[in-house]
């Protein structure tokens, strides 16, 4: 997600990797929603669409340098309940 990775956190804190390990987790607020650039989906899913959304972006224990893509959603809510079921039930949000 280079496009999103250096984006102010609107929302950030850890979840428990395997239940011992502390890794970052954060939701940024983008204006582009990326599509799949996959021709056989539909358009609106295939081609990026200028929207405001919600990116929530993750660190694994074996890979803190890039920010793993958890997933997108259309509002602040529906991202951290994408980030909840994408990591589980564990994650401590800070802010």
């Amino acid at each position: 997600m280079k496009f999103v990775d250096h984006n102010l956190a609107v929302k950030q804190g850890f979840w428990c990797y395997a239940g011992i390990n502390l890794c970052p987790v954060k939701i940024v607020n983008h204006h582009r929603l990326y599509g799949t650039l996959d021709p056989t989906d539909p358009p609106e899913i295939a081609l990026d669409q200028a929207k405001n959304c919600y990116y929530v972006l993750y660190h694994t224990p074996t890979d803190r340098e890039f920010w793993r893509n958890g997933g997108v959603g259309l509002s602040l809510n529906e991202a951290v309940f994408i980030a909840k079921l994408k990591l589980g039930p564990t994650i401590q949000w800070s802010n």
